[in-house]
């Protein structure tokens, strides 16, 4: 069973030898991040329950291959989102693992180490992103399996909605990151990231050396897109945050990106899609009657 991380587990000035994660699987602080001080532990640690990444068993993606018959352009290895019509609690997480002309094959979905629990005939909703366009189908259960390996059998699928995703939308994370002055007049923090988007990240301090507007900053982090880890380095310039309201005794400012590269802005994009993804209330307008 795993074990909530305390405080006391994690040596100051030491790099961390296992990344952090949430209940849910999802980075919080990479392998190799390094706190200073007892605050910036309290400030990572104050915002949830944390867990060694040797404890979980994230799923990876398989090599992609042709995209979904219909030409929505959803590769086997795709993260989804699969629930019932009208369900308001949040998504299980499946991948697809397969399709024909007649079905859908993807991993058994499950949530925070509970399997869903089908029964053959139900009609269930499933949300897939390409990298441009959130797709959402309905399809029903028409057989599931535990062998070879777990895995639902799709049918009767109809495409329900396609929404493209434009602008620079704001997700909210729990991310530890390095944060420093690119002149190098203060020394480097490890810092929160409480909300980002291709934009500009919203940060909780645990003090105010780095939180007054103007400053050059560089944020370097860990995020995990698509199963695949990822580390940025992004220069850009602090700024007072409207949305940014740490509590005391912490600070917040917000870091808007001075440019980047072609690789990391898909990265970047591909990540708050997938978190508006994990978000979806999943219930459009019109489905399949039972």
């Amino acid at each position: 069973m795993r074990r909530e991380i305390l405080a006391n587990e994690i040596e100051l000035g030491q790099p961390l030898k296992s990344a952090l994660v949430d209940e849910l699987g999802f980075p919080v602080a990479d392998e190799g991040t390094v706190f200073q001080t007892g605050d910036e532990v309290a400030l990572v640690l104050q915002a949830g329950r944390c867990f060694w990444a040797d404890d979980m068993a994230p799923l990876r993606p398989d090599e992609p291959s042709p995209p979904w018959a219909g030409g929505y352009g959803l590769l086997v290895g795709t993260l989804l989102h699969v629930k019932r019509p009208g369900d308001l609690e949040r998504a299980w997480v499946s991948r697809l693992i397969g399709f024909n002309d007649d079905a859908v094959f993807v991993a058994w979905p499950g949530l925070a180490g509970m399997s869903a629990e089908p029964c053959d005939g139900d009609l269930v909703l499933v949300r897939g992103f390409t990298g441009t366009s959130i797709h959402s189908f309905s399809a029903r259960v028409r057989a599931t399996s535990r062998t070879p390996f777990p895995y639902w059998m799709l049918t009767d699928i109809s495409h329900v909605d396609a929404r493209e995703m434009r602008g620079s939308i704001r997700v909210p994370v729990r991310l530890a990151g390095r944060m420093s002055r690119v002149d190098g007049a203060e020394a480097p923090q490890t810092v929160l990231i409480t909300d980002l988007s291709t934009g500009g990240v919203s940060v909780s301090t645990a003090n105010d050396a780095l939180t007054a507007p103007g400053l050059q900053v560089r944020l370097a982090f860990t995020l995990r897109t698509g199963g695949i880890k990822s580390t940025f380095s992004l220069e850009g310039w602090t700024r007072q945050d409207p949305n940014a309201g740490a509590a005391a005794p912490y600070h917040s400012v917000g870091v808007a990106f001075d440019g980047y590269g072609e690789r990391e802005a898909l990265l970047l994009r591909s990540f708050v899609h997938e978190q508006l993804l994990e978000s979806a209330t999943m219930r459009p307008a019109k489905l399949a009657k039972d």
